[in-house]
This record gives structure tokens, C-alpha cells and sequence, in this order.
């Protein structure tokens, strides 16, 4: 369009502008209309319609064409004409009928064109005025291939802005009754203010290029366009469908002064004369086309036609039916063929769903999480299938081998006696002389004296020929030195000789370089700045769970580096092998704790743990003293920026230290961590088969179909070791132990208990069924798997073991509380039968257990936390790591086990004998070691009850039913706030403050206290955010209510919800929190966060820019009205970040982007993001985090897996696993500290729909169990490890989930406004509370249990803005205490 009007235009030019003109017209009507004139008087009829189609397409081009152009100066000089023109029209047509009013119906048309015109000057001259700035702002080559090109820009856009100026003037002289009538009196005023200033200051403006004066012309242009009127009035408002700009006039009021509505009537008649004109372009377009389509018609009523039509129909029905029975063959064939793609389909998703199950082999792994478990099983890229270790074939083949060798032993026998009769017969038949001279040849040792004595013989002795035989039968070591010849020696000899020196060579050149830098293996890494060596250690010794290797080790400022001087040593075999890795460095940045440790029950070894979650296991040759030297240096000389190690390396001390009785009695910690820190501190480790963790046996009843967790009967007396739990066997213990002094034991030596309850025979027994335990037992059983019948195959029989025989007081091994894939043989090794023809394969379970691994492991767990074990725990303790464990207590308690499982029993280094020390040795790696005893005079203390403690709101499933809820009226939100818009996206509970997230990107804070009659919210700030303007939440947006409702469906990667935000303390503040507390990984830090919660950070994500912002809630005590905005990253993020999380431990974050990755961020902790940052994530985002300690985010690690956008995740700092599902219903499993890929899990569908369906909710909690809920409604429950635990159909799109009780109680709510409570192990429905009335449930928060003993409630953030607060009904409690955990 605008292209045909600039023709258009070119076209007539040489009409409207002759060549000659009158050059006796006044100036201002010199523009070549004077030959139109002349030539027509009647300007008003002949000329009006063809000026007011010129004037129209002169006003399209100068609504489309760049304002620097020739075209639109062009069109600018042309419009002045016009201008001219038309005014000229208007003085002629008054002239004659004698009317001047504006508006008049003469000259109504045209006083429209002239409005019209100095409307669209109006906005021009605002384009004019951008563009001139731009030019003038910015160098020539941002828009202008050469400098030149931007002056004659530069002066046409002046030209331009002149043009249009003269226009308008012209306008406001010919006819300023219809401006002062259609514009308002504010901008009529404006424009007359901006057109009488004709004396502009030359010294106002300057030019930025050159700093040059600017000519009186120039200036007047410049104060032309920066006038009120050109720069004001751009505003448009919609009446009744049509654009009427802001200046026109419509009924406005200015200093008391009423505008009329002419100007808006004078638009809207533009507007009709519009739509007119192009109704008849329209109609004259399709004028041709109607009288065509109409001969059509008259010629289609012709006989031949119809004739013609009869034949095409029948031939078109004739088509159609063959068609139709082609078509229903065709898909009759494709419905065929699509069953037989849809079968071949699923049989190859089923093989590749077995890649990623069955098809993969899995193990335990090397490292622990942060509360010490191993939970997460990882490849094994090395699987053995153990075929060759069956014990059935092993014993086949003995029975093979040894028939084979009996055969030889036979043949052989046969064959010496045959050879004793023939060398019989041949002695027989030899003259007696000749046996005489044959014995005396045979008897002489001197082979010389043979060759002497021949030629010393006569003529009648032996020939020469006789005597050639004789040489011919001496052997060549016999031959004299001066016959052999030098030829004859085999050439490896010399070559043997030859390398031997040259070996020895490079051997003293090494040794050489070494003395002149001992360091040298160690500068093979590429060390840091200003890193320098500490301190040097000889003779060191690395303990794996499988390897001991011996080397040296050197300390640096920066790192620790290992290099081996010899074969790695098999520790059940003790054989040596090549190592494949050689030299080793850690780094000390990512040392957070060091603690010492025994090797060998003498205390020379130390262990280290790294935040990447690696430990080192180094036992040192020379002794504590030579582990107190390194541990000092290290401390004192070394730059170990997380270490948060207690300073003594005394069991005691750190124990006595670390107040974790005192959190473990007021049940700030539970029983499993309480115990798993004892074992820790006490020297027990996962990198040391010998000190394996040790746990009890807490049920005895393993044969009843239904178990009772809170009948007393069930539980094993923990007063008691378990070789005391059998008074018959006691007594036979206690007999043989009397017995002892007569068979020569000395007191010290004499022992109740042959065996020991933790040993690595212990161990292997319980985990033999995965890697790389399987391994181990098979070599400490000589390369074969142990007799079926000893294997653990039986829970129940593992238990009467321990009952009734002498030789069997083991105890248990933490696996049995956290590890279901321990029961099982998924590995499928060829355990063998019993001899009662069992198959040893999976462990066969309790009755209770209903054959699942993990409801056993489940209800085991929830046993040791059980009321019972609380209460009885402690006793077991002082058998184990107490006062019991040794002395006339121990006896008393019958306790005593072998003298060599005790620390200090046995010097080592003063045992002579090496046969007594190899003994030594070999009893104390094989038959067990009594942990550090960490209380020697005192017992240990007994745990409050529940009743004196902090208990969780849902405590049990009764207290589950017992639940109410409330909510207050005066909040920040709700349908008639005017401080909040929106609902709650999202609660975070701190310890007197609940903080709301609103759709708005508004942040609420509630004062929250706890009376007798319970909770009280109250409101306290209300503040925008900094950067809320960005966000994608349809609530936040200025004109929202005009956004899709689509950008609030969670599909939509604009979609921002409880998933897009977080609370933290940061990272740094909370390892403030632990060194000022004393508190490390062996102590969590639970105490009151109140002083440290004020400058607590809040992370959020969902905006245009695609970043994560951090704002800080300390900033809502400033009055500015806004939360200050900290940090804003995007983590190399390649399009928006949907969803984030952050862990309790406030330093690692996770986020999930439309780019199918997810990222690990460091929030607010330097230290750590230098620590686990890899390579790959330095590179991608440029320089290192050294260089950026003061930015809040740090992304470290970048997670690949999915395929598709992800979705949801969710992150457990104390598994140090994240869970993430995408678009297309795939699950991944990450590591967060190492940032590793561990596996991928699809989930089944809920219906028959071949769609897999997106992941829209995750949560995930704190024993590897989690939670997917798809967009299909399905709630899927799953471990890490990728087990189906149980499907449900939540009935209704949720908002949020939560987990809670240990595990136990699922929390959701969504669509329905219903908070549903189930029950996690098989997702059915406890209880649910009724808060409809506030619209769809959108997040859910509890009072975190690191509060305690703050109690716990539930906060509930509804889609009307209101925050309700769920507590326990006081009158359900008495009913509830009774409840009893029964599982069948």
C-alpha cells in the first residue's frame, strides 16, 4: 500500500507541478498549483476530491516511511503544496458563498483534511525529533556507512522537521477558528505558545558533534521541536472503536474551562469518510467480478450445460463410490499396520526402559551422604557376574580336579614301576665288568679326568669313534671353559646384561632428580598461585573399603598429594596388584572435616571429609605422633576455608564437645542419627572393612503376620548384648569361660565371646548381595561364594541364630534401616541352595512385611524411632560405647569379648616374633574391633519422653484426622485487599515471622505468635519487590487483567508459582551458625535462627530476562516501599528458568530451565562455590569464582538428562540428590555436589493414553523416597533408586506437595481446595481438611523442624489471598495418644 502511493504520487507530479510557473504569484503560492488555478476557476468543485485523495496518500507515507529519507522529505514539500492548496480551495469556496465558520457544510471536508494533517505532523515531528537524537547519540557507523551519509541525514531530517513546521504555521494562519475548535484549550494554547516563539537564544543548544554553534534557523527548529506541544499529546484514547488522539477535543476541562466534543466529531467523521472510501474501492473492485460471476449464471442455465452437469455428476458419483470403498480399504490396511508399529513400539520402549532398569547393574557407592548414609545406589560399570563363583560349581570342579590329579597319581605310579622292571631286566643282562666300569664313570664328578683317562688308553682301548659318542653324551655345562665357544652363548644373555644397565641408569638418574626436588612426582598437577609446600610424611598407608596402598604424602598450602610407592593390597586376600591410577591430589578447599581414626586398634590414622562428599582414609606409619604433626600442620599452615573440625582428634573430647546428648535427649536428632554419630565419632568408618558401623538388633519378632510398634514384646532387650538375650546359651558361655584359666588363658585373655558382634565376616554376611561387597566375600572365601546354608538368606533364621548358637552374637549393619536393595539379589549371583533345596536368592522377609523390601526396611526404621527404643537405646549405647564395654561392668553385664578386639590390648610394634605378629594382625583385620569407648565412669543419659518434648503436628495417622483449621480476617490479601493482588504463591515460616509471596510480586510479613489458645497472625510489612515489573505473573503485569489466563497454567514456561521462589539464610550465614555453636556434620545446627533470619534472602525466578533474582528481606524494614534487589543471574540458562529449590542447608540451590537442563547454584557461601565449581561451568561462564566472592549465585554444576523442558524438581541436601521431571514425564536423578548423572526413570501412565504425561509436581524426602504428581492427575511414588512403590489418581490438578513424620504423610493441595493427607507407602487418603472457600489450594508450608521446640502448624496459601493456619483440635488429643502403630 505504501509502495502504490508513492507511485502514485511520482505519477502526478508531473500534473500538479508544471515546469513553468508564474513567478508574479506571492511566494507562498509558488508551488505549481498556479497552472491548476488559471486553468480552472471552480477550485471548490473540479479540484476537492482529487486534493483530498493526494493529501490522504501524502499522510500514509508519512506514517511509514524513515523520517532521514528523500522520499519522505519529498513527500514533506509535497504535503506543504497541499497544504497550500487546500487552503487556497477554502478561501475561494467562503469567497462565493460568503460562510468563514469553521466546520461549515461547504467547508467541512476540508477543514477534516487540515485537522488531519496537523495531527499527523504532530506525531511525525515526535519521530523526527527520536530519530535526530539517535543520530546525534550514537557514532556514524552504528546506522550509516560513512560519516557523510549521517550529515546529509542529519540535514534532511532538519529539512524535514522545517517543512512540517511550515505546514502547520500554515495551518494555524488559514484557518485558526477550526484548530482552536477541534483541538483542547490546553493543547490549542500549547501549540500557539510553541509557533509565536520565533526569537529562540542561538547559546541554548550546542551541537554534540563538534561542540559547534548552531545557526538562528537550526536553533529555531530545535526549540520548535523541544516545545510542550511536539513533546506532549501522544496519548491515545478508544471511543466507540475509533483512535481520537489526546489533543483533540472531547469534552476536556483546562483552568475551568469546558472543551467541546468537535474535534472528537470531526475524527469520528474522518473515520466515516474512511471506512467510506474503502467500501466503494471495495465495491469497484468487485463490480468486474459480479457481472462475471452473473454471465456465469445465465450461461450455467443452458440446456448444453445442464447436460454437461448431468454427466459430470454421474461421473463424480461413479468417483466418489470407488473413492470411498479405496479409502475404507486404505484404512482398514493402515488400522492393521498401526497395530502391528504400536506392538513393535512397545516391545522396543520395553527393551529400552530395560537399559535403564534391568538392562544396567548397580552398587553401593564409595561415599556417604551428609548424614552418613548410603542410600543411593550408582553404575557399576564393572559387573562380574560371579558365574565362575558358584559354590555348586566350584566344588564340581574340585571334585574334578582332584579326580584328575588321583588318575595321575596312578598313572604315575604305574609308570616308575614299570620303568623299576625294565631297569631290573636290563641290569640283568650286562656283564659284570662292564657294569663295575659303567658305575665308576657314573661315580666321578669330574668330567676331565673321563676325557684324560680315554686318551691315556693303548691301541687296543676305544676308537676315536668311540670316544666322538662318548663327548656326543656329555651335557654342554660339563664342556671346559677354554672348548666352549663364545658364539654358542644365547644372544638374551648380553641383551639381559645390557638392559640391567640401562635400567639401573635411568634408575640412579631418577634418583638423581628426585634428591635435587623430592617434589617432582607432586608438580606433575598444576598447582595453584602461591602454593608451597607444608609438610612431607614417608611412610603413609591410604585405607579403602577394598585397597591398602603405601606411599608418601605431601602437604601443601592449597592440597594434599599422594604418591604410591608400591601395588595396591587386596584387603581380604592381601595379595598385590597394579593400580591404575597413579599419583592423587585433593584439594584443601573442599576439606570440611578431619577426624582421627585407629588402624590396627593403635590410633595413627586420620579421616577426611571433602564437601564434593570424597574421604580419605590415611593411616600413618609413624604413629599418633606422626598424625598429630600432619593434623597441626594442616590446621595452622594450610588454607582450609570449610573446615569445621573440632581441634582434638581424642574420641572423647569430640564426643564430650559436640552436645549431641543433649540434642539427641530433647529428640532434636533421632535415633538413627544419634547412633550413626557415636559410631562415627567412635572411630567407625565406611572406608574400613575392620570398623564397619555397628547397629542393634531393636525386634524379636520376625514370625508374626501383623506387628505392634508400640506392645513392648516385640522389641529385643536392649540391656543386654546379644550373646546374654539366650539364658541356656549364656550358661554354657558362662561355663567355658570359667574354664578358661585351666586351658592357660590368663584373666586378661579369658573372653565370654569367641566372635565378635561386628567383624568383616559380619558385614559381607548382610551385604553380600551388592557390589562391591559381593566381590569381598567371595575372595575372603578363597574365590567362591560361602556354603548356601551359611549365606543370610532369611531374616527369621538370621535372628534365631544369633539366639541360640555359641559362635553367633552379631549385631546389625546400618543397611538394615535405610538400604531395601541389600534383600535383593537383583544381580542375580548364583548364591546356590540349601540343603533343604531353598534357593538362595532374595532374603526372605517377616510375614509382617507383605514381601516387600521396603515396607520391611520402612517399618524397621520406624521401630528403632520408636517409643520403646527411645526410652532402652541408651543402655545398648553403654554396652557398645559406654561404661559397659569394658571393666568389671562389662562382666557384669556379661559383655567380654576377645582381648584382641579391645584398643591397648596388644602393643604391635613390641611383638618380635613375625609369626605372632602376622597373627596378631590377621585376628584383630578378621575377627572384629570394639569401637572407642566414648563414656568410661557414667551411664549414659535417658531420653525425655514425647510428652516432655517437641512432637510434629501430624505425629502419628490419628493425629492426621484430628486436625483444624482457621484463618484470620485482616490480611494483606484477599478479593477486597488493596494492598495485595493475587493469590499466595508461596509461605516460608520463620521463628516469630510467616513471610507470603503474592501473585503481584508482592512480599507480606505476618507477626506470628503462640498463645494457649494457639497461633496468631497478625500483619506487620507489605513491600513490592525491586524487580517485580519483570516478572512473567500475570498479577504482576500492569495491564494483567488483558494477559492470556493461559500464562497461569503451569505448561507455560511464563507460568510462576510456589515452584518459583525460595527462603534461605545464604550459605555463609549458616556455616556462621555452625562455628559459632560448635556444631558440625557430626552436629547439625538446630537451634533459633531468630537473629540470623532478619537478613534472610529470597530467591526467585519467572521473569522476562530469563535470571534468578535475589532480594533481601532485610530491606523490608525500609520504608521506600520496595525489597531491595541483591544479585541477578541466569547461570548460563538458555531461555526462561522454570522452577527452583534450595536445600535445608541454605547453600546449595538447584534451578530447571525450558532448555532441559538444571543447574546447581551456590547461594551466598564463596568458599563453596570455589570448592565444587567444575571446569566445564568455568569455562562456559567465563573466569572463576575466585575472581567473584562477592556474588551472591554461583552456579557450579550443570545437569544433563532430560530431553525436554524441565519442570519441577525438588533437592535434599542431607541425600545430596536432586529429583527433576520434565515435559515429557521423564524423572532424573543427579547427584548435587558432584553434579553427576545417576539414572532416569519413566513413569507409567495413570490411563490407557499412549501421551506420556508432563511431571507437574516433585517432592522428595530425606530417605529416598519421593513423589511424582503428572498432568494426568497420577500421584507415582518412587525411590532414588528407581523402585515403583505404589500409583494413585489424585483426582484433581495439585499445587503443592509436601512430606512429613518422618517420611510417613503426604500433604497436597490443588484445584479442589482440599489439603489431602496420605499415607506415603501407599498413597491413600487419612484425612482432608475443607478450605473450598478460598479457591484452589496454591503452597503449603510447616514450621520447620529445625525450630524445635517451636510447635509445629501448617500454614496453607489459598488462590484468594489468604494465609490459613492448620493446628491439632485440643479436644482430639486424648484420642489420638491412644492410636498404635499396627502394620499387617
Amino acid at each position: 500500500c505504501v509502495t502504490l502511493a508513492a507511485q502514485l504520487l511520482s505519477l502526478l507530479d508531473a500534473f500538479i507541478f508544471p515546469d513553468s510557473l508564474d513567478a508574479s504569484l506571492p511566494a507562498s503560492q509558488l508551488h505549481g498549483l498556479a497552472l491548476v488555478r488559471t486553468n480552472e476557476p471552480r477550485l471548490g468543485l473540479a479540484q476537492g476530491p482529487l486534493l483530498a485523495s493526494l493529501i490522504r496518500l501524502s499522510l500514509l507515507l508519512l506514517c511509514h516511511l524513515e523520517p532521514s529519507s528523500v522520499k519522505f522529505l519529498q513527500c514533506c514539500s509535497r504535503l506543504r503544496c497541499f497544504v497550500h492548496w487546500t487552503l487556497e480551495l477554502i478561501r475561494e469556496s467562503v469567497a462565493l458563498a460568503g460562510y468563514s465558520a469553521a466546520f461549515h457544510t461547504l467547508t467541512a471536508p476540508l477543514d477534516r483534511m487540515v485537522l488531519a494533517i496537523v495531527l499527523h505532523s504532530h506525531r511525525t515531528l515526535a519521530r523526527c525529533s527520536a530519530v535526530l537524537y539517535e543520530i546525534e547519540a550514537s557514532s556514524y557507523r552504528a546506522y550509516f556507512s560513512s560519516e557523510e551519509a549521517q550529515k546529509k541525514a542529519f540535514k534532511r531530517l532538519f529539512r524535514v522537521a522545517f517543512e512540517l513546521r511550515e505546514i502547520i504555521l500554515a495551518a494555524f494562519r488559514g484557518r485558526n477558528e477550526v484548530l482552536r475548535l477541534a483541538l483542547s484549550y490546553q493543547a490549542f494554547e500549547s501549540l500557539k505558545a510553541s509557533l509565536e516563539k520565533t526569537t529562540p537564544d542561538p547559546n541554548q543548544f550546542t551541537s554534540e558533534q563538534g561542540n559547534r554553534k548552531l545557526s538562528a534557523k537550526e536553533t529555531a527548529i530545535r526549540t520548535f521541536l523541544s516545545s510542550a506541544w511536539v513533546t506532549g499529546f501522544h496519548d491515545i484514547d478508544m471511543h466507540e472503536g475509533v483512535a481520537v488522539p489526546e489533543q483533540v477535543s472531547s469534552g476536556q476541562v483546562h483552568e475551568h474551562r469546558t472543551a467541546s466534543h468537535r474535534g472528537r466529531l470531526a475524527i469520528e467523521e474522518l473515520a466515516s469518510e474512511s471506512d467510506d472510501i474503502i467500501g466503494d474501492f471495495n465495491r469497484g473492485l468487485n463490480a468486474p467480478f459480479e457481472d462475471y460471476c452473473e454471465n456465469q449464471r445465465r450461461w450455467a442455465e443452458t440446456d448444453a450445460v445442464r447436460d454437461l452437469e448431468f454427466i459430470g455428476d454421474t461421473a463424480v458419483q461413479r468417483l466418489s463410490k470407488k473413492h470411498t470403498d479405496d479409502l475404507s480399504e486404505t484404512r482398514k490396511f493402515e488400522s492393521l499396520r498401526l497395530e502391528a508399529a504400536n506392538t513393535r513400539w512397545d516391545a522396543i520402549e520395553h527393551d529400552v526402559n530395560d537399559l535403564w532398569t534391568n538392562g544396567l547393574h548397580w552398587k553401593l557407592p564409595d561415599h556417604t551422604d551428609r548424614l552418613n548414609r548410603r542410600i543411593l545406589f550408582v553404575r557399576n560399570r564393572t559387573f562380574e557376574d560371579h558365574e565362575d563363583a558358584s559354590y555348586e560349581k566350584m566344588l564340581e570342579s574340585e571334585r574334578e580336579k582332584a579326580i584328575k590329579e588321583r588318575e595321575e597319581r596312578l598313572r604315575r605310579k604305574k609308570e616308575e614301576e614299570l620303568s623299576a622292571v625294565v631297569r631290573r631286566n636290563e641290569e640283568a643282562f650286562v656283564p659284570y665288568g662292564e657294569a663295575d666300569e659303567v658305575e665308576a664313570d657314573m661315580d666321578d664328578e669330574n668330567p676331565e679326568s673321563i676325557v684324560e683317562s680315554n686318551e691315556a688308553e693303548d691301541s687296543d682301548s676305544p676308537s676315536m669313534e668311540r670316544r666322538a659318542s662318548l663327548d656326543g653324551e656329555l651335557d654342554v655345562d660339563f664342556v671346559p671353559k677354554e672348548l666352549r665357544d663364545e658364539d654358542s652363548i644365547p644372544p638374551d644373555t648380553a641383551t639381559d646384561r645390557d638392559w640391567d644397565k640401562t635400567n639401573s641408569e635411568d634408575a640412579a638418574l631418577a634418583q638423581a632428580q628426585e634428591k635435587i626436588d623430592s617434589d617432582a612426582w607432586a608438580k606433575a598437577f598444576i598447582w595453584s598461585e602461591n602454593e608451597s609446600a607444608v609438610a612431607r610424611f614417608g611412610e603413609v598407608t591410604v585405607v579403602t573399603l577394598q585397597t591398602l596402598t603405601e606411599g608418601r604424602l605431601l602437604l601443601t598450602t592449597h592440597g594434599l598429594y599422594f604418591h604410591p610407592t608400591g601395588d595396591d593390597i587386596n584387603v581380604m586376600t592381601k595379595e598385590r596388584f597394579i593400580r591404575e591410577e597413579k599419583d592423587q591430589r585433593w584439594r584443601l578447599s573442599r576439606l570440611t572435616e578431619v577426624h582421627g581414626r585407629r588402624y590396627m586398634l593403635r590410633a595413627q590414622a586420620l579421616e577426611m571429609f571433602f564437601s564434593d562428599t570424597h574421604e580419605l582414609f590415611v593411616s600413618f606409619s609413624g604413629g599418633s605422633r606422626e598424625r598429630d604433626r600432619f593434623y597441626a600442620k594442616l590446621r595452622n599452615s594450610c588454607k582450609v576455608p570449610l573446615l569445621s573440625s573440632p581441634k582434638s582428634l581424642n574420641p572423647r573430647t569430640v564426643f564430650k564437645k559436640s552436645k549431641l546428648k543433649d540434642l539427641w535427649k530433647k529428640r532434636k536428632i533421632s535415633n538413627f542419627q544419634y547412633l550413626m554419630h557415636l559410631n562415627f565419632i567412635a572411630g567407625r568408618s565406611f572406608n574400613d572393612i575392620t570398623q564397619y558401623p555397628v547397629f542393634p538388633w531393636v525386634l524379636s519378632d520376625y514370625t508374626s503376620e501383623t506387628i505392634d510398634l508400640n506392645n513392648s514384646r516385640v522389641y529385643r532387650d536392649l540391656t543386654k548384648p546379644v550373646g546374654a538375650l539366650n539364658p541356656d546359651r549364656l550358661a554354657q558361655l558362662i561355663a567355658r569361660y570359667n574354664d578358661l584359666e585351666s586351658f592357660g588363658f590368663s584373666e586378661q585373655e579369658k573372653f565370654l565371646y569367641g566372635s565378635h558382634y561386628s567383624s568383616p565376616g559380619v558385614v559381607l554376611h548382610f551385604l553380600i548381595r551388592q557390589e562391591p561387597f559381593t566381590t569381598m566375600a567371595i575372595e575372603l572365601q578363597s574365590g567362591r561364594f560361602d556354603c548356601p546354608d551359611r549365606l543370610f538368606f532369611d531374616v527369621a533364621g538370621c535372628w534365631k541364630s544369633c539366639m541360640t548358637s555359641t559362635s553367633d552374637v552379631k549385631e546389625l549393619v546400618p543397611e538394615f534401616f535405610t538400604c531395601p536393595e541389600v534383600f535383593l539379589n537383583n544381580n542375580r549371583y548364583p548364591l546356590g541352595q540349601t540343603q533343604d533345596k531353598r534357593s538362595v536368592d532374595n532374603v526372605f522377609l517377616p510375614p509382617w512385611a507383605k514381601g516387600s523390601v521396603h515396607e520391611f526396611v520402612r517399618i524397621h526404621r520406624l521401630a528403632l524411632e520408636s517409643e520403646y527404643v527411645s526410652q532402652n537405646i541408651n543402655h545398648w549405647i553403654d554396652l557398645i560405647f559406654g561404661y559397659k564395654q569394658r571393666g568389671p561392668e562389662a562382666e557384669a553385664a556379661h559383655n567380654i569379648f576377645h582381648y584382641l578386639s579391645y584398643e591397648g590390648a596388644v602393643d604391635l610394634d613390641k611383638i618380635t616374633d613375625e609369626i605372632d605378629r602376622i597373627a596378631t594382625e590377621s585376628h584383630i583385620q578378621n575377627f572384629g574391633q570394639t569401637p572407642c569407648q566414648l563414656l568410661v565412669n557414667e551411664p549414659h543419659l535417658h531420653r525425655y519422653s514425647v510428652e516432655e518434648c517437641w512432637r510434629p503436628l501430624i505425629y502419628n495417622m490419628t493425629a492426621a484426622k484430628s486436625l483444624r483449621c482457621h484463618t484470620s480476617g485482616k490480611q494483606f490479601g484477599g478479593k477486597r485487599s488493596t494492598y495485595a493482588r493475587g493469590s499466595v504463591l508461596s509461605l516460608h515460616v520463620m521463628t516469630d515471622t510467616i513471610v507470603a509471596v503474592y501473585a503481584d510480586l508482592s512480599i507480606g510479613t505476618y507477626k506470628w505468635s503462640i498463645g494457649r489458645n494457639g497461633g496468631s497472625l497478625k500483619m506487620d510489612r507489605h513491600r513490592k519487590l525491586a524487580s517485580s515489573y519483570l516478572s512473567t505473573s500475570r498479577a504482576a503485569i500492569k495491564r494483567g487483567p488483558a494477559a492470556p489466563q493461559s500464562m497461569e497454567s503451569s505448561g507455560s514456561s511464563l507460568a510462576v508459582g510456589n515452584w518459583s521462589f525460595a527462603f534461605t539464610l545464604g550459605g555463609r550465614a549458616k556455616e556462621n551458625l555452625k562455628r559459632t555453636s560448635n556444631m558440625s556434620r557430626l552436629n547439625p545446627s538446630k537451634d533459633t535462627l531468630a537473629g540470623a533470619e532478619v537478613s534472610s534472602l529470597f530467591v526467585s525466578s519467572g521473569y522476562w530476562d530469563n535470571t534468578v533474582k535475589v532480594h533481601s528481606i532485610e530491606g523490608m524494614k525500609n520504608r521506600s516501599g520496595e525489597v531491595k534487589l541483591r544479585s541477578s543471574e541466569n547461570g548460563g540458562h538458555r531461555g526462561p528458568i522454570l522452577c527452583l529449590d534450595i536445600g535445608r542447608d541454605g547453600s546449595l540451590m538447584v534451578t530447571g530451565g525450558q532448555d532441559a537442563t538444571c543447574r546447581v547454584w551456590v547461594v551466598d557461601h564463596p568458599d563453596m562455590s570455589i570448592a565444587l565449581s567444575d571446569g566445564y561451568v568455568k569455562t562456559a561462564l567465563g573466569g572463576t569464582t575466585e575472581n567473584n566472592k562477592d556474588h551472591l549465585l554461583s552456579c557450579c554444576h550443570v545437569l544433563w538428562g532430560h530431553e525436554t523442558a524441565v519442570t519441577c524438581l525438588s533437592l535434599s541436601s542431607d541425600l545430596d540428590i536432586t529429583v527433576s521431571g520434565s515435559i515429557d514425564g521423564t524423572i532424573c536423578v543427579h547427584t548435587v555436589r558432584r553434579g553427576k548423572f545417576v539414572r532416569s526413570i519413566r513413569l507409567s501412565r495413570l490411563s490407557a493414553s499412549r501421551q506420556k504425561p508432563a511431571v507437574r509436581k516433585i517432592v522428595l524426602d530425606d530417605h529416598g523416597t519421593f513423589v511424582a504428581h503428572t498432568e494426568d492427575g497420577g500421584l507415582h511414588a518412587y525411590t532414588i533408586n528407581g523402585a515403583f512403590l505404589c500409583l494413585a489418581d489424585a483426582g484433581e490438578k495439585l499445587h503443592d506437595l509436601a512430606i512429613c513424620l518422618n517420611g510417613e504423610i503426604l500433604v497436597t493441595g490443588g484445584d479442589s481446595g482440599h489439603v489431602v493427607i496420605r499415607s506415603v507407602r501407599d498413597l491413600a487418603v487419612t484425612a482432608t481438611l475443607d478450605l473450598s472457600r478460598h479457591g484452589p489450594i496454591r503452597c503449603i508450608s510447616m514450621t520447620p523442624e529445625e525450630l524445635n521446640p517451636i510447635p509445629q502448624y501448617m500454614f496453607i496459601g489459598s488462590d484468594d489471598g489468604m494465609v490459613s493456619v492448620v493446628d491439632r483440635d485440643p479436644s482430639a488429643l486424648t484420642v489420638a495418644k491412644t492410636e498404635t502403630f499396627t502394620f499387617s
